[in-house]
């Protein structure tokens, strides 16, 4: 029995119309997220010399793609040995046989254009090869996987282009838009291998000129204070994976005794800043000279060792920078320990904004809670100071809050919280100033104020832990009880 060149014909036909209607399909074989789709659908008709179907049976047919209609290289080939034939008819994905050349199907074989499909058939004669068919476009769908990486895209013009981020038409990739410059710290194969380093070599930064100083995971011990100047962003890789850390101290509190010390317009993001001084004072975070624009955020502040005159996790000298989903955390027997400090030396009264936190003041070194902890400890210690927080936790070993001069600090829906020691209370006034809290829990054993201030106010607060309302008032005699 001998065949005819029907194949040819139906075969090119039925995938002409395939493509015309959209039914050519491409099918991707899924491995992770995506890959190169690898199969191709093509069906064809086997007859004899009277143009009668081949017998129903399994047959083994060799496809095979070449550059040319004739001669040329070939430039793929499989097998496919069970092709089943049912009145004449087959179809097959081309890409799921027996490959012997140009393996796999992909993307690189449809990478120039013409390629030329020639089917053999094997016969109980032998094989029968017929003429080559040109293949038509769907099938160079293929290629398109390049685009998912665009290592083939020879230029992209920026004009016409939209929902280009801001920042970035200047051909920079500004991390989101928000940086023109970027540096990056690591323990190896960053631009520095010191955050000081790394912060002491910007210069010129601007709100037209923002830095980003990227720190990779790891424990960076620094000598030198850690400046992050204004419009410079300094971001870790997350408190449990970078560290910055020191044991800088001073004798008093000023930068010369802090590890980190943030400027007016600057951001600390997603790391830890520690102080392990032993000495004099010791400072995680210092900011002086800055308003709400200077931004502390996700970030753990911590002082924990022992010795020294004191410690303090945050200490704001006429600042007003913003401290949000951080914690505050001074531990260390022997000495003075707060979480957040707060005085005014030029006048007037700083405002910080303290939002979503946790203020752990205390001698014992535990992060969780300061309610059993040693005196000591204070959880927010102010002069002349008016911080406003929300949403946040406070406790001190020795003080919840201690005002020293003037100010009204203020706190809202959070909680505030001393140790059960002797001589522990939740609140002293020692001069004018007065402390307001509103809907938030009060947890103290007996002592709640001391101190000659008078000027207490609770609103719409209850007592932790025995979920009872506290009493409303504007005074120490009245508030809070």
């Amino acid at each position: 029995m001998t065949q005819k060149n029907a194949l040819t014909v139906i075969g090119f036909a039925l995938l002409a119309l395939l493509l015309a209607s959209g039914g050519q399909r491409l099918l991707a074989e899924q491995s992770g997220s995506a890959s190169a789709p690898s199969l191709i659908s093509y069906q064809g008709f086997l007859s004899d010399s009277e143009g009668d179907p081949l017998p129903d049976g399994n047959y083994s047919m060799t496809f095979a793609l070449y550059d040319a209609a004739s001669g040329g290289a070939k430039i793929w080939e499989e097998t496919q040995s069970n092709v089943a034939l049912g009145g004449g008819y087959f179809s097959v994905m081309l890409g799921s046989g027996t490959c012997t050349t140009g393996c796999p199907l992909g993307p690189a074989t449809f990478s120039d254009a013409g390629r030329y499909l020639q089917t053999t058939v094997q016969m109980n004669s032998g094989p029968v090869t017929f003429p080559r068919q040109q293949m038509a476009s769907a099938p160079y769908a293929l290629q398109a996987v390049e685009a998912q990486t665009a290592q083939t895209a020879s230029s992209a013009p920026w004009s016409g282009l939209t929902g280009v981020p801001a920042g970035f038409a200047d051909g920079v990739d500004d991390v989101g838009g928000e940086y023109e410059n970027v540096i990056t710290v690591a323990k190896s194969g960053g631009d520095y291998t010191s955050v000081a380093q790394a912060l002491n070599s910007i210069s010129g930064s601007s709100s037209s000129n923002r830095y980003l100083v990227q720190v990779m995971p790891g424990v960076y011990s620094e000598t030198d204070l850690v400046e992050v100047k204004p419009y410079v962003h300094l971001r870790g890789s997350g408190p449990n994976a970078t560290v910055v850390t020191s044991s800088r101290t001073g004798a008093g509190p000023n930068n010369s005794a802090a590890t980190v010390d943030l400027a007016d317009n600057g951001r600390v993001s997603d790391l830890t800043v520690r102080n392990e001084s032993t000495t004099n004072y010791g400072i995680a975070l210092y900011s002086a000279e800055t308003s709400r624009a200077a931004v502390v955020d996700n970030v753990v502040a911590e002082v924990v060792e022992s010795g020294g005159t004191a410690h303090f996790a945050a200490y704001w000298n006429d600042a007003e920078a913003t401290i949000r989903n951080s914690t505050l955390y001074a531990g260390g027997a022997g000495t003075v320990n707060t979480a957040f400090g707060s005085v005014n030396i030029s006048g007037g009264f700083p405002r910080a904004l303290i939002e979503q936190s946790i203020l752990l003041g205390g001698a014992a070194n535990s992060k969780e809670s300061c309610v059993d902890n040693l005196a000591s400890g204070y959880g927010m210690q102010l002069s002349e100071s008016s911080p406003m927080v929300r949403d946040s936790y406070i406790c001190g070993g020795h003080r919840g809050i201690a005002l020293a001069t003037n100010g009204h600090p203020q706190v809202q829906r959070s909680t505030v919280a001393v140790s059960t020691t002797t001589n522990a209370y939740l609140f002293e006034m020692t001069a004018s100033g007065s402390i307001s809290v509103s809907n938030s829990g009060v947890q103290y054993s007996s002592n709640k104020h001391t101190g000659p201030g008078t000027g207490l106010r609770c609103v719409h607060n209850y007592h932790v832990g025995s979920h009872q309302a506290a009493s409303d008032g504007t005074s120490t005699g009245t508030a809070c009880n």
